[in-house]
Order: C-alpha cells, then structure tokens, then sequence
C-alpha cells in the first residue's frame, strides 16, 4: 500500500472514531437524566435550610466525607457537581444563605418571600454492570425550588368554586380558636348586604380587615397553618395588587346570587376569586408543580407539638390538604411522556438535633401516625413513601449529665432567642398521637436552638443528621 493510500486509510479511521465519539456523546446525552424535586413544607418547616445544605453537601460529594450513607458518594463514583442556577430566571441566593450560616454568630435564613430555584448538574461513574454499556459517564441534573410555604395552600382551590371555598372557610372559622379570635369580623359580615352596590373604599377597607386578621391566627398564641388566600400573608410580586381584595363569605351565602348588582360585595369577590385563581395559583402550579418527579414533605413537628392542640391539629389537615394536589402515579416512561407524576415521597421531621439520638426513632414514628393518613392514599397509588427524621444542619452537640447517680442523654446549644448557651434533656418524643391531659399537662417544651456556624472548608458527617439517607432515599436509585 503506498503512502497515499495509508494516508486516506488513516483518516478514514479517524473520521470513523470521530464520529463513533460523537454519537456516544449523543446516545450519553439522551440517557442523561433531568430530575425535579419537589422540597414542600408549610411555612417556616425548614425548606431554605434543607436547600442550602443539600446543595452544598452535594458540591462536596466528589470528596466522599459527608455523605456515608448516600451510595455514589460513598463509592467515589461523584465526579464533580456543578452549579447551573444562573441559568435559572430565578436564582436561588445560595451564597447569600451559605454566607449566613458561616457568619459568626450564624444565623438562620428569613422567610422565604419569593419563588427562587436551584439547579446542580451532577457529574457521575456509573455502577458496573449492564449499566456501563450505556457509557461509563452521565450527569444527573436535578432542580430545586424555594417559595413561600403560605402559596402551598392556595393549590386546592385549583378545583373549588367560590361557594366551595366559603364553605371551607366557614367550617374552620367557626371552630375554634379561629371562632375566638374572629368574633368582629363575623359580627362585620352579618350586617353587610351582599348583594347592595359597594363602593371600593368599602371593599378594600373590608379585605385589609381581613388580611390583618390572617396575620394575627399566624402568629401566637394560635400558629395556625391552614390560612388562605396564603397570598395576603406572603405576597411576593403582587403586593399591590388587586387580586388580593379578597375574602370569603362568613355568612350564609345568597339564595338568589342572579340578582346581585355588578358592584356588589358577592360580584366583586366571586370575581376576584376566580381572577386570583387563575393569575396567581394557577400560574405557580402549571410552571412548577405539575412536572415533579420525587418529592420531600418537611414537618416541624416539635413546633407543632409545643404550640398545644389547635395548632398540631390545623397542621395536620393543612398537609392532608396541600398533598391532595399533587399528581402521584407510577412514573414509566410511557406516563412520563403523557403526564409527569412523582413516584417518590420522603415524609421528613425536621429539627432531629433538638432531641437526643435515643429519640429519633420515636421522632420517625411519630412524624408516621401524622401523615398516616396522607401517606395511605399515595401508597393507594403505587408510590413509595418512607419516614425519616433529619437535621439539614446540625445545631447542637451531644452531651451527658449525671442525675442520681446516673448519666442522662442531653443536648449542648444555643437558644435560639437569646443566644444563651446551655445543656439541657429535651424531653421525649410521643409513639403516639397525643391525648387530651398529654396537651393539659404542658408535656412539650422542646427549646428552639440557633444554627452552628457551617463551616467554610469541608463537610462531615456531624454537620447534619440523616441527610445522606434522605438523598440516598430520593436520589439514590437514579445515580447507578
């Protein structure tokens, strides 16, 4: 063969080779997976924490030292993991948040007041086996969104008319403590004639009453969840808007509503409704939460079981409630490319630093008997669901201390609303839902703790608790 001829060979071989790498690239591509995990919780359950250290412990997990029990980390299989939130329209703060828990003293995130959104590419080795064949390289690329937990409770009235809604609302308002705290308002509505002409100073007036109101079944003494319009709590973008002029009908509602003026309170509100609806919930729901693929549930239950018996029971029918609205479903490929559903639920209790490690166990099957309800009817549905107790970052130490001659379990921190440092028994976890005298005796004191500082350099295992069993639970199946 002369040199021209062994020449073209050559380069038919390489153009071969190129293009051989090329489609594997393409062929990689396409089996790369896109994962959207759904972080939900009520207000103030701990979602921006969980975030912040699930994104920074995984910007680590090439190094295999956080996360022993989250398998591609703990096998060396992370390859790198990189942050991709810029592409986002929304960015989540993440330096911003990291830099306050690294702060000296650290302090906690505030309340999320906006929709926000991380997006990491994990880069990764997959496990030996059949799955090498596919190519032994391929990224994962998973997104996370933050938002006000008081939009969560809006997604129902998706499927409520504005006659279902009121009634919802005169359910809860005319039970207590609702009933208490709300005496003026209902007297209000009795004398108020739906149906008459209303000028806007009198609506508006009306919906501020109501909005403050709201705040007031928020905060103590009543902590309650189950609060709608969330919206007027947590306004985000549309702060003066006219959409949040809203409120429901306390009072029976109109037995002849045909015949209510266009300006009438019932026409402005029934308008209202189904403006707030379709612009405000709707748009929330079709961008983000229809296409979830695993999802989380974070439940502060210690704050629950403090704040006494009207407040745990509100939380609870407000998770019943918020969880009936997402799709849940076996998640094939075929269902995926119809309709995406999440085939994966973590039922997670967060705040597992506030009680000894003898009381996780009991914090795990506590968190079970609250949502045994919500998590029947999604197992109903052939979705895997699993309770854990976590810690996103840890906020105390062990400690002991001796008692009649005896060594007690006990908790090293700092109190969360003065600083003070102390060691402390927490106090146990119920096994079981509970009774009235558990509410009379004040059984539950648990102690709110402020974050340790996170460190800057590398993670370990004692910065949280049980974090790499949660990614493991929700991620784990996918990286092999």
């Amino acid at each position: 063969m002369g040199l021209q001829d062994t020449l073209k060979t050559l380069v038919h071989k390489s153009h071969l080779s190129d293009v051989s790498r090329h489609l594997k690239h393409r062929i990689e591509q396409g089996l790369e997976q896109r994962v959207k995990l759904a972080v939900t919780g009520l207000s103030r359950s701990g979602k921006t924490v969980f975030i912040s250290a699930l994104a920074r412990h995984l910007q680590q997990s090439d190094q295999g030292l956080s996360l022993p029990f989250f398998s591609a980390a703990a096998d060396g299989r992370i390859i790198g993991t990189r942050d991709c939130s810029h592409e986002s329209a929304i960015p989540f703060p993440l330096q911003t948040t990291l830099a306050g828990l690294q702060a000296s003293p650290p302090h906690w995130p505030a309340s999320t007041d906006q929709l926000s959104e991380v997006k990491l590419a994990l880069r990764y080795r997959r496990s030996p086996g059949l799955g090498r064949m596919l190519g032994e390289h391929t990224t994962l690329y998973l997104d996370l969104i933050d938002y006000p937990g008081e939009w969560l409770l809006d997604l129902p009235m998706l499927e409520w008319s504005f006659a279902t809604w009121c009634r919802q609302q005169q359910a809860l308002f005319f039970a207590s403590p609702r009933l208490e705290a709300s005496r003026e308002w209902l007297t209000c509505q009795q004398q108020l004639d739906w149906l008459a002409p209303a000028d806007d100073t009198q609506f508006q007036q009306l919906a501020h009453t109501f909005r403050d109101l709201l705040q007031q079944l928020r905060e103590p003494p009543y902590c309650l969840s189950l609060l709608q319009p969330g919206r007027l709590l947590m306004p985000g973008d549309l702060s003066d808007s006219p959409l949040l002029n809203l409120f429901p009908i306390l009072t029976d509602l109109p037995a002849n509503p045909d015949q209510a003026a266009p300006d009438s309170l019932y026409s402005r509100l029934k308008s209202t409704y189904y403006a707030y609806r379709e612009h405000a919930v709707r748009p929330f729901y079709e961008d983000h939460f229809r296409h979830f693929d695993r999802q989380i549930v974070l439940v502060d239950c210690l704050k629950t079981l403090n704040r006494g018996e009207a407040c745990f029971t509100d939380m609870q029918q407000a998770l019943n409630t918020l969880l009936h609205s997402f799709h849940y479903g076996h998640n094939s490929l075929l269902r995926r490319l119809v309709r995406p559903r999440i085939s994966r639920v973590l039922f997670a209790a967060t705040k597992a630093d506030h009680v000894t490690a003898n009381q996780h166990h009991n914090l795990d099957r506590f968190l079970q008997l609250l949502v045994e309800s919500a998590q029947r009817e999604i197992r109903f549905e052939q979705v895997e669901t699993h309770c854990l107790a976590i810690a996103s970052l840890r906020a105390t130490s062990a400690a002991q201390a001796k008692l009649d001659g005896q060594y007690l379990s006990c908790l090293r921190g700092h109190r969360k609303d003065n600083g003070e440092e102390m060691a402390l028994f927490p106090g146990e976890v119920p096994v079981e839902l509970p009774r009235a005298e558990d509410w009379n005796s004040e059984r539950f004191r648990f102690v709110d703790f402020a974050p340790r500082p996170l460190p800057v350099g590398p993670l370990r295992p004692e910065h949280h608790i049980r974090l790499d069993q949660a990614l493991e639970y929700l991620l784990g199946d996918l990286l092999q």
